[in-house]
């Protein structure tokens, strides 16, 4: 396997690792069964904060997917 192979694999992995929890956490939050407000930074809505780690966590695993 080469160095370039493995890079992608594994962003794809820490990609897939990522959303799935932010998704989770996010969909929970959106129907209020779970806690939302822990996860507030500076201001800004907790809701925004774990949305955004799902966009990440997409777009590490679409750049991990990629066959360039």
């Amino acid at each position: 396997m080469s160095g370039k192979r493995k890079l992608l694999t594994g962003l794809r992995l820490v990609g897939i690792t990522l959303l799935i929890p932010a998704a989770l956490w996010l969909f929970g939050g959106m129907l209020g069964v779970l806690p939302t407000e822990m996860a507030e930074i500076a201001g800004y809505s907790g809701l925004r904060v774990i949305g955004s780690a799902a966009v990440g966590g997409c777009l590490l695993a679409a750049i991990g997917s990629a066959d360039i």
